[in-house]
């Protein structure tokens, strides 16, 4: 959607422009750590090397946000002849929580912004 289509979004249904950019930017950043925490989720269970440059920044940047889930369910690991293929559900759980937060924080908004029509 390009600048014009969202002004005429923003005329035809008299939304707000900042409740539209505020939900761009919370969504934005919501891809993010969704993209990021698939990788995590695929590293993991391909049993990717965690002393590896590229896999060890990945693992740190999204351990802050695993962290609050890290004792709901126990990992399954597996050992194969070269690597160790790792299950962790606390990923999926973390990226459930997270999407159900950004979704929750644009309704929020969205009581706010057809509060003030």
């Amino acid at each position: 959607m390009n600048k014009f289509n969202a002004e005429a979004t923003c005329e035809k249904y008299q939304t707000p422009t900042w409740f539209i950019k505020s939900r761009y930017i919370i969504y934005y950043i919501l891809g993010l750590l969704e993209v990021l925490l698939t990788l995590r989720f695929l590293f993991m269970l391909l049993g990717a090397n965690p002393r590896s440059g590229f896999s060890s920044f990945l693992y740190a940047i999204t351990g802050i946000f695993i962290a609050p889930f890290s004792g709901i369910f126990n990992p399954v690991s597996t050992t194969g002849l070269t690597a160790k293929s790792v299950l962790d559900p606390a990923t999926i759980i973390a990226m459930l929580i997270y999407a159900l937060a950004a979704w929750g924080i644009v309704k929020l908004l969205w009581i706010k912004a057809s509060r003030n029509e």
